[in-house]
């Protein structure tokens, strides 16, 4: 018992998760993978949206399968009082509580923070919503593109606009979310009290950009655009039959790279530069002249004899291949009842040298009649 809870560590920590599309489900999802017990609260129609959404094996979602595995699901009309007063029960059995309605809805469902405090006083609710609890914007409805354009993470320096491949906003704020749970677990510990905490999307990529996108803007009144130009001045490079990612992060490896690839004049044309984000466009330039020569294996190989950081672009399917995924057993396969052989990533967490032990459930199913 003592191993199981030590590659376990949240063996015994009781989850309800009232929440739809990838937020929400991502941050319980990391709670389960730790060891806790998760039930999932889903409409009795259909249940999530997302068992719907994108590429379906078997009429289940595999973007909804791989933020819900490792959970059971319950399918309750929370609008009525039998849903409301069956979540009621979960609730008295919970540890932590996720849900990620807009602020008005729990309110109408009986579930005020008050309510909350004073029927459940051990509870740790999180309350993840787009913007706040309140505010100008607190009732508009929030997705991850929303929250990337609004948070200043789709900007780019030189005037254009991307976003982030993925649903970045969506599992960046999970994992506040689920850090934030497990604090307030630690401070319940601390004080026997539960608590109500709430993680904004836009607040959560806002801290998730402060180190790097918004560090230009770090000293009030000045605006440095330096930072977000060296940032994008990052690229792949082509090479003969692909792409690789070259990134020296220091002088000395600056100086190895131009002389490996055949051209040492080059460092005292990139020193005349006047700042890091002109020097990095300028070396990327010049690799684009060199690099389309010779294959990606060859950039490889040379860049790691010269300790210079390089990487080829990988695919997906080459990532899985990767000797070092393997090394890591960063997947594994096991049979799903629905889906059969399916490949889950494992918690990125080892615990002296090990990595958590889950109960590998199942995706839940919807239940036939409403299937």
């Amino acid at each position: 018992m003592e191993e199981e809870a030590a590659r376990r560590p949240l063996l015994g920590v009781r989850v309800v998760e009232a929440t739809s599309y990838v937020l929400g489900p991502f941050a319980a999802l990391q709670l389960a993978d730790l060891g806790a017990e998760v039930v999932k609260v889903e409409p009795p129609k259909g249940g999530d949206p997302m068992r719907r959404f994108g590429q379906r094996v078997n009429g289940t979602s595999l973007a909804f399968a791989n933020c819900n595995r490792n959970k059971r699901s319950v399918f309750l009309d929370l609008k009525s009082a039998d849903g409301a007063a069956a979540l009621g029960e979960l609730l008295a059995g919970a540890d932590v509580f996720l849900s990620n309605w807009r602020p008005a809805v729990a309110e109408r469902l009986g579930f005020s923070a008050d309510a909350v405090r004073a029927r459940y006083p051990r509870l740790v609710w999180v309350r993840v919503t787009g913007f706040g609890q309140d505010g100008p914007l607190a009732d508009l409805p929030a997705f991850d593109a929303i929250v990337q354009a609004r948070s200043g993470y789709a900007a780019r320096a030189d005037g254009d606009a991307a976003l982030g491949l993925g649903y970045l906003a969506d599992k960046v704020t999970g994992t506040f979310a689920a850090q934030a749970a497990l604090a307030a677990l630690l401070q319940r510990d601390r004080t026997g009290a539960g608590s109500v905490v709430d993680v904004a999307m836009l607040d959560a990529m806002a801290y998730f950009d402060s180190p790097d996108i918004f560090a230009g803007h770090t000293i009030e009144g000045r605006h440095d655009p330096d930072m977000l130009r060296h940032l994008g001045a990052v690229r792949p490079v082509r090479t003969a039959d692909g792409w690789i990612v070259v990134s020296p992060v220091s002088g000395r490896q600056l100086s190895t790279t131009v002389t490996v690839v055949g051209h040492p004049e080059w460092i005292d044309e990139l020193r005349s530069y006047g700042n890091a984000a002109d020097m990095t466009v300028g070396l990327h330039d010049r690799l684009d002249r060199v690099l389309p020569t010779r294959t990606t294996a060859h950039w490889e190989d040379v860049f790691a004899e010269a300790d210079v950081p390089a990487s080829a672009v990988f695919d997906v399917d080459a990532h899985l291949a990767d000797p070092q995924v393997r090394h890591n057993a960063v997947y594994r396969v096991g049979d799903d009842p629905v889906l059969g052989r399916t490949r889950r990533a494992r918690h990125a967490a080892r615990f002296d040298g090990e990595p958590v032990t889950t109960d590998d459930l199942p995706v839940p199913p919807v239940p036939e009649a409403d299937g």
